[in-house]
């Protein structure tokens, strides 16, 4: 928590850097996570992942696409552009999913979801190296807290077992 509050706030609590809609997004963001990881476990053991990934899938799909209207298509795509988008759905989305999924059956949802932790922060790294964003040492400093507490994290149940 730490972590996020230096990252957000650069350390002074009455300068939040982050929007409210960013905020309430995040939150939303971190009660699904927690959600689809615990709940899914049971029914991935029961029923294997890609089924329960494509149903997840298809009623999200469904869902969404009411609210965003996604029968309204762009005409002036070419080949590329919907060679982009079936590689994000099949590789980024639902490939990503699955393999998430699959590791939560075999390591559990709480070392997955901490494992998972790190996509932002390798995102943070990537961004600092291919897009020259630069990170006060406060914000580092949040990075370095979150980090830490994944692989402390991962480290006691590890030793737990």
């Amino acid at each position: 928590m730490l972590g996020t509050y230096l990252i957000s706030t650069g350390g002074n609590p009455r300068n939040m850097t982050i929007s409210t809609a960013g905020l309430i997004f995040g939150l939303l963001s971190a009660v699904g996570v927690i959600t689809y990881t615990l709940f899914s476990r049971p029914i991935i053991v029961k029923w294997g992942n890609i089924l329960v990934t494509g149903w997840g899938m298809l009623i999200g799909g469904l869902v969404i696409s009411i609210i965003t209207k996604a029968w309204i298509i762009p005409k002036d795509l070419d080949f590329i552009a919907w060679l982009m988008i079936a590689i994000i759905i099949v590789v980024g989305t639902a490939g990503g999913f699955s393999i998430f999924l699959e590791g939560v059956k075999h390591i559990g949802p709480v070392k997955a979801t901490l494992i998972g932790c790190l996509e932002p922060a390798s995102a943070t790294l990537l961004a600092a190296i291919f897009l020259g964003m630069r990170f006060s040492l406060v914000e580092l400093t949040g990075f370095f807290c979150i980090l830490l507490t994944v692989f402390l994290s991962v480290k006691d149940k590890e030793a737990e077992n």
